[in-house]
């Protein structure tokens, strides 16, 4: 284990909140506090954007409803207006649409040049009826500011995109709804960014820049600052606010200095200092540099709302187990931050399928002995390229759902309610709405329990164990199962088999085989099975002409009740080819308990 960060010392502290305030107002970027300066040399860089303007405020803000409490030493949210626990289930919401000009596809949900208040109302209006308690939304994925984003002409707060804020903020409130204010990063054509970017060098680049450097990290506070200060003297309603989430998605970069740093010394903004030489030292520095970045926005955004809770949102680590491609450099580490940092819970996101094991990932956050800290799902969902229909989009959906609540999750936000031209994803609402309904507090009162719906499909194949009269080295019999193109192929001619045996017995509605044939021809497949008690038995035969890509469906009369064993047999496929399947799935309409 990584030794404490030491960021926590009261002077320290001060010495940045006077930083801040001196910055605000002032004509010149915010200067480095001397308490951090680092050993290597940053160039410093004047910029002609103001920085934000003093506070008009008068009134304090109102106390946010929902805190975090420990009760029998586990972390949980609740509501201080009645002091029941308050379990966050609800959606992320955006509006995915063409900038101006028809260009590129942005989040525009807020924007000054398409903010929609009868939609929003709508859309509100219908996850509230469906019992929805939470929305989360994110700032900056709007682009430049001619979009009528967050940064206007000016590189500050723009005025309009501000005051949609505030009234989505009303509007949300009047459904009894809370809002996760996300951050996806500092906004373009900002003051703020531009001012981070200037200082970027040999030492700082990237996103480890805005987090590492002492002289970034200044401009980092000033923008949450100024945002939450906006609403403060907007008069917005903060009681609606669930949290402030300082980075949606938060990662550094192996690629950028100084991780790619092999030797030298680099001090950071939390005042200590780092062997690049060392990889456990990087790995120090981005634990304990990250802690403290985090730890002081929390800090100078309690001192404008006391009462406010804060956190920051992560996607799966890479480590221990390997979960992205190999030369993906975007770094991401929660065990440390788990268990240090001062935010009130963590956002964790991580999607289903494409042969993922979950439990490698619930052991790549580190979650386990995380209790007093509350975890929530902040995006989980179903790409379409992983899961071909709605109903099994649905269902995915709600067992990742019950799946993370038994590793200790404490609420949920599902992606997404709209898409509107986004088209990667399965939406909640649209078409028959099934993923809205079995994520539903009002369908589903338990998000730990699974729901009764008659379009529910489950493939019970992906515990299996499986085996096969021979393959490729390269083309193991276990590919037919892990939810990915990659196959399963023979080391020779048919006759050929591969073998499925089940964790337990479970009744099969459907058999569904995805072929792996090139080229096209006539081929004779066999499907066998072994119940409790019997023996194996031919049950279909599939002969005809198959090629790359088909899937073979059998659905028998009658659910065929506590299968163990499904076996399929090819005897004989053209041109000799070796057999060969890509998926092979057992769908049953049982649910898993």
């Amino acid at each position: 284990m990584t030794r404490p960060c030491r960021w926590v010392d009261g002077a320290l502290v001060s010495a940045w909140l006077l930083v801040l305030a001196a910055c605000t107002g002032g004509a010149t970027p915010p200067p480095t506090s001397p308490a951090v300066e680092t050993t290597t040399s940053v160039a410093t860089a004047a910029t002609s954007e103001p920085p934000p303007t003093a506070t008009t405020t008068t009134a304090p803000p109102a106390e946010h409803r929902i805190q975090v409490r420990v009760v029998d030493g586990e972390g949980e949210f609740y509501d201080t207006a009645t002091g029941e626990r308050f379990v966050p289930r609800g959606m992320n919401y955006n509006r995915f649409l063409p900038g101006r000009g028809g260009v590129g596809r942005y989040g525009m949900l807020l924007a000054a040049i398409s903010y929609d208040p009868d939609t929003v109302e709508e859309d509100l209006a219908a996850m509230a009826a469906m019992g929805f308690n939470v929305v989360r939304i994110l700032l900056e994925i709007c682009g430049p500011a001619r979009n009528g984003c967050v940064a206007g002409s000016d590189g500050l707060l723009n005025p309009d995109y501000m005051d949609n804020l505030a009234d989505f903020l009303a509007r949300a409130k009047a459904h009894d709804m809370f809002v996760m204010i996300g951050s996806n990063t500092l906004p373009d054509d900002s003051y703020w960014l531009n001012t981070t970017y200037s200082f970027t060098n040999s030492t700082f680049a990237e996103s480890n820049n805005e987090f590492l450097n002492p002289k970034a990290m200044p401009v980092y506070v000033d923008y949450w600052r100024s945002l939450v200060q906006a609403l403060v003297d907007r008069g917005a309603p903060l009681d609606a606010i669930w949290a402030y989430e300082l980075r949606q998605e938060l990662h550094f970069f192996s690629n950028a200095p100084p991780l790619s740093l092999e030797e030298g010394l680099v001090t950071t903004a939390n005042g200590e200092t780092y062997d690049m030489a060392d990889p456990d030292d990087k790995n120090r520095m981005v634990d304990e540099g990250l802690t403290f970045w985090a730890d002081t926005i929390r800090t100078a955004i309690r001192e404008i709302d006391p009462t406010a809770l804060v956190t920051v949102g992560f996607f799966v680590p890479n480590a221990p187990n390997p979960i992205m491609a190999p030369d993906d450099p975007r770094l991401v580490r929660t065990a440390y931050f788990l268990r240090n940092s001062t935010v009130d819970f963590v956002d964790l996101h991580h999607y289903s399928g494409n042969g993922v094991n979950d439990a490698e990932v619930w052991e790549n956050f580190g979650i386990e002995g995380v209790d007093e800290k509350p975890l929530v799902l902040g995006e989980y969902g179903a790409f379409r390229d992983w899961f071909p229909d709605e109903a099994r989009a649905a269902t995915a959906v709600m067992d990742m759902e019950v799946q993370s609540c038994r590793v200790g999750f404490d609420g949920w936000i599902v992606w997404s309610w709209r898409g509107d031209i986004a088209t990667d994803i399965w939406w909640a609402s649209e078409r028959k709405g099934l993923i809205a309904q079995v994520v539903s507090p009002l369908e589903r009162p338990d998000p730990c329990a699974y729901g009764e719906f008659d379009f529910l499909v489950w493939n019970v194949a992906t515990t299996a164990s499986v085996s096969a009269s021979s393959f490729y080295e390269g083309a193991p019999p276990v590919n037919v199962i892990d939810g990915t193109p990659e196959l399963w192929n023979a080391a020779g001619a048919a006759p050929q088999w591969i073998e499925l045996a089940l964790a337990a017995p479970r009744n099969v509605d459907i058999f569904r085989l995805t072929v792996a044939q090139d080229p096209p021809g006539a081929s004779v497949h066999e499907l066998w099975v072994r119940r409790t008690g019997g023996d194996l038995e031919r049950i279909y035969i599939f002969d005809g002409v198959t090629r790359e890509g088909d899937v073979l469906i059998y659905e028998p009369p009658e659910p065929l009740t506590n299968v163990e064993v499904v076996r399929v047999v090819t005897r004989r496929i053209a041109g000799d080819l070796a057999p060969a399947w890509r998926e092979i799935e057992l769908i049953t309409r049982s649910n898993p308990d």
